[in-house]
């Protein structure tokens, strides 16, 4: 009879789940408190059309980083990818926090942006090498809760700093959390090497680069150069497929992408990220300029898809403990795809805040039940010496989610904007408590764009279902790699 699983804090895990928590919540911190302190680093720094090169950038090369890590720890072992990780992070910021120029910021955000890129791909193997496939949903609510914290107080903090010991103490304040990631995990975190080691895959990492690039960049706009863009992308692929099937260690294998176990876990995952997330990215945009509500309102709003994300991966795991986690995906797309078509008839019809954000909570409970259990599926079926390229792959793929879902929002927003109401540069000054009025018409013309942008995410969003659906049907239990 098989004993019952150890908790996350047992003797035995309390260092691991530590570390793993120190580590994404510098992460998180790092993707959710610059942007406050935009204003005032244009303000000192000068270059200010350089700003926006500051939060891009970073996630770019967090992107590309996650990809890239997965190799490295099935070849080196865990171990040495957070040493590596947790030391180069706690050496960007200090190159942040001390840049002299704007240029010199954003290359010390392209080197922070590929250890935090990193941090997250070895924090994600290290929970599917460390625990048994019992803890692993506890997991990963547990990195959920951290998420929703610093979702929350991530750009509360960051305003207290700015104001109080200027914008440069936003980064200082990560050598103490990497002390203390470092501490808990330098010779705790799993060490041994799954795999042989291979030299990177410095080609086939472009050729993904690049797809992922033509194709943000064709989502983000709504013209015949979109086209163009996904039919370079889809020649990219070709080349990729063509250059994996040739070299024996491939960036990504073609297999964990597109085989029968993989691709509906990754199709699952990245229609919830991308259809539940997106929604939320305009939100506050929509609250100030088509409702007129206050900046602080507005920005405080997307609390309540963070908090039913961060709620329901703790209900998944304890779900999980009781039916398959694929039936847990199969009722956590209903639940997404319900939300979200609850979320468009809002704001379609000025729906009473209660019941818009009422809306959003359950929207993000879908998400958390869909994104919780669906990561444990894929490393249950994981063979452990390539845990850490499956699990880097996938979390590209949901990086990927982010950032097309957002695109595609802003796409066919401003795009209905231009439509109505002919002058999309005014939607600029929204967020500015300072700002005039908005006219009526633009004010109008934004709600309805809003509205058919969370129409769009809501299509999106329903292919979970029948992605779910063949998850369930193709799952097999008998993969599980460990217990």
């Amino acid at each position: 009879m098989r004993r019952p699983a150890r908790g996350l804090l047992a003797p035995e895990n309390r260092a691991v789940s530590l570390a793993v928590m120190a580590s994404m919540a510098l992460a998180f911190y790092n993707a959710t408190s610059v942007t406050a302190a935009l204003p005032e680093i244009g303000a000192e720094l000068g270059r200010v059309a350089l700003t926006q090169w500051v939060i891009t950038v970073e996630l770019l090369a967090a992107a590309i980083a996650v990809l890239a890590i997965g190799p490295f720890i099935d070849g080196s072992g865990v171990r040495r990818a957070y040493r590596l990780a947790i030391a180069g992070f706690a050496a960007a910021s200090t190159l942040c926090a001390a840049a002299p120029t704007m240029e010199v910021l954003v290359a010390a955000r392209l080197l922070q942006g590929l250890f935090t890129g990193s941090l997250i791909g070895t924090a994600v193997t290290c929970i599917g090498l460390a625990y048994g496939s019992d803890l692993r949903p506890r997991a990963y609510a547990l990195v959920a809760s951290v998420w929703g914290v610093m979702g929350v107080g991530g750009p509360a903090v960051a305003a207290v700093l700015v104001s109080t010991l200027g914008w440069r103490s936003i980064f200082w304040v990560n050598l103490p959390v990497a002390a203390v990631a470092a501490a808990a995990g330098w010779n705790r975190v799993p060490a041994e090497a799954m795999a042989k080691a291979e030299p990177l895959d410095r080609r086939g990492l472009a050729l993904m680069s690049a797809i992922a690039a033509a194709l943000l960049v064709a989502t983000s706009t709504l013209r015949w150069s979109s086209v163009a863009l996904i039919a370079l992308a889809a020649l990219l692929y070709g080349l990729y497929v063509r250059h994996a099937r040739r070299r024996p260690g491939p960036i990504v294998h073609i297999a964990h992408i597109t085989g029968r176990q993989w691709w509906p876990v990754h199709v699952v995952a990245v229609a919830s990220i991308a259809g539940g997330t997106g929604t939320s990215v305009f939100l506050p945009l929509y609250l100030r300029g088509g409702r007129g509500t206050s900046l602080s309102f507005a920005a405080f709003a997307v609390l309540w898809p963070t908090v039913g994300w961060a709620a329901a991966s703790w209900a998944s795991s304890k779900l999980q403990e009781r039916i398959p986690a694929q039936q847990v995906v199969v009722i956590g797309s209903f639940i997404l795809t319900a939300s979200a078509v609850a979320v468009t008839a809002a704001a379609g019809v000025t729906a009473p805040f209660p019941l818009l954000f009422a809306a959003f909570a359950c929207l993000g409970w879908g998400i958390g039940t869909i994104t919780t259990s669906s990561l444990a599926l894929l490393q249950n079926q994981a063979d452990p010496a390539e845990m850490g390229r499956v699990s880097s792959a996938h979390q590209f793929i949901r990086s990927l989610g982010w950032a097309y879902g957002a695109a595609v929002a802003g796409m066919v927003l401003f795009w209905v904007v231009e439509r109505r109401a002919g002058d999309v540069e005014a939607v600029r000054g929204l967020l500015d408590d300072s700002a005039a009025a908005v006219d009526t018409t633009l004010a109008d013309a934004l709600s309805s764009a809003y509205a058919w942008s969370l129409g769009v995410l809501a299509a999106i969003s329903a292919l979970t279902v029948p992605a779910a659906m063949v998850l369930s049907r193709s799952y097999n239990p008998d993969r599980i790699t460990r217990d």
